[in-house]
């Protein structure tokens, strides 16, 4: 047992990783096995390696806290981001085995969804800028391989899967180009040692940045490189786009939070035109993400703008940043509050709109027509999902501050610009979503008055899938409220009401 112990301490913190690891070792006995019981015992193999690697992943902080070596740093953050990817990939392997466990291919996808995990947590931990852009390098060719096949039954989908890798291929390249620029700078080899060199008006420096943007910028696919990503999510199989919104895009999020120290320290020297692209661009992505959604009737179509919009209102923190409206610690604050506020509402929803586009057979607007009268329980939890966008009003907070007590001049030209192009963002977004509840409540066509409709059924697991989200919805508000009221929660040592800004 003291041996156990002496290696656990040792291996930190790889432990998870080592555990994923094993797993595709056992998998790859099996890549070629069609027998539903084994295909369940590795589905069940691979939940149980995703939870211990979660577990081990906390254990490994909390035995020896923070951990630095030349290619990776392990801390408190890493700790909580490689937690997010867990989770998110927990949920992936939910849609994976709800679509496609009849596929001959299943155990095959189950090595390359895992495999991408270990990919993923690497990108996370690593510091070095070798190991990083390994790490990304990999992950997004697994990224190809995984949708390629959760997609091998449909030929129509390969144009639109090339057209889509195109772009983070591109990301590749450009952020090969900035490590480059940095290395060849100083002999710069992480993030860190340009923050400590002083040196950061070295043009190489600036160029770096400008290269690690234009790379983010792809990844994302933010307005108007948004083609590919849409026309794919359209026609791709729903294992294949759960793929890319909780785990392509949660990793993408991580990767541009490692940027934030460079990027802090540059925007605190901003002028006030740096400031004014910063909202320009902010504000613009999330208006366009808006529009997508209200000009189209397919239900694919308009859960993707919506998420661009999410995805945009990172870069609308750091123009708030910029701007002097909420401080370095706020925007931290922020982008972890928009990365729960994404998963925590869209895992759900797609769980349920998928379901009822493959029962449906049709992607449209019109196959949700009903749903919340002939189906009550998920009409309730859709209700309660789409509350959860309200919390974007707590981004008027530090607005608020210059209306009461202070200076409503002191904010800014920029500032008061964010302010009124947000709430015009916000309505749009009310608009959305008020369209998708009404449609939701909406007599189904073709039923006639005092003519019952057929129940909208689902597996039984996504009931209770979806009231987990919605039981988290509840709770964290009233938690908030506790916290505000001076209640004292024991086991949360972190209340989001005595954050100031």
């Amino acid at each position: 047992m003291a041996f156990l112990f002496e290696l656990s301490e040792s291996v930190n913190p790889f432990q998870g990783l080592i555990v994923l690891s094993v797993t595709i070792l056992i998998l790859s006995l099996f890549a070629v096995s069609k027998n539903k019981v084994i295909k369940k015992c590795l589905t069940a193999l691979v939940l149980f390696s995703t939870a211990a690697a979660f577990l081990l992943n906390i254990h490994s902080y909390a035995l020896c806290g923070n951990f630095s070596g030349f290619l990776i740093f392990f801390g408190s953050v890493q700790m909580l981001e490689i937690g997010i990817i867990i989770f998110s990939a927990v949920n992936v392997l939910f849609f994976i085995t709800m679509n496609r466990k009849t596929e001959g291919n299943f155990v095959k996808e189950l090595i390359l969804f895992v495999f991408m995990l270990i990919c993923a947590e690497f990108i996370v931990i690593s510091s070095n800028f070798l190991l990083m852009f390994t790490s990304l390098s990999i992950f997004i060719l697994t990224v190809f391989q995984l949708v390629s096949t959760l997609n091998s039954s449909s030929g129509e989908m390969v144009t639109h899967i090339l057209r889509f890798i195109l772009r983070p291929t591109l990301t590749v390249i450009f952020f090969f180009s900035g490590f480059s620029m940095l290395y060849g700078a100083q002999d710069f080899k992480n993030f860190s040692q340009v923050l400590e060199s002083g040196d950061l008006s070295n043009p190489f420096i600036s160029i770096s940045l400008i290269l690690f943007g234009i790379a983010l910028f792809l990844y994302f696919f933010l307005f108007p490189l948004q083609g590919p990503y849409i026309k794919m999510i359209k026609r791709g199989s729903s294992a294949s786009n759960a793929v890319i919104w909780f785990l392509y895009f949660p990793v993408g999020f991580f990767l541009f939070l490692k940027l934030g120290s460079l990027y802090s320290y540059f925007i605190e020297e901003n002028n006030i035109y740096y400031s004014a692209i910063l909202a320009v661009a902010a504000l613009g992505f999330m208006l366009a993400g808006n529009i997508g959604a209200v000009s189209t009737k397919s239900l694919r179509r308009m859960k993707s703008f919506l998420f661009l919009f999410f995805i945009s209102a990172f870069l609308f923190n750091i123009s708030m940043y910029s701007a002097g409206i909420i401080n370095k610690g706020s925007m931290g604050l922020f982008n972890f509050l928009n990365i729960l506020i994404i998963l925590f509402s869209f895992m759900p929803l797609y769980g349920i709109f998928s379901s009822i586009e493959e029962d449906k057979g049709k992607d449209s607007l019109v196959s949700i027509r009903g749903l919340g009268r002939n189906n009550i329980y998920a009409g309730i939890n859709i209700v309660i999902i789409f509350l959860s966008w309200s919390g974007l009003i707590y981004y008027l907070k530090p607005f608020m501050n210059f209306f009461n007590g202070g200076n409503f001049l002191d904010m800014g030209v920029i500032g008061i610009a964010l302010l009124i192009f947000f709430l015009i963002c916000f309505v749009f977004l009310a608009i959305n979503v008020l369209r998708i509840l009404i449609c939701i409540y909406k007599k189904a066509s073709g039923g006639a008055d005092g003519e019952k409709q057929e129940k909208i059924l689902f597996p039984k697991f996504l009931y209770v899938y979806i009231t987990f989200f919605s039981i988290v919805i509840i709770v964290t508000p009233v938690v908030y409220l506790l916290g505000r009221m001076g209640i004292d929660i024991a086991f949360i040592d972190f209340c989001i009401s005595e954050f100031s800004f």
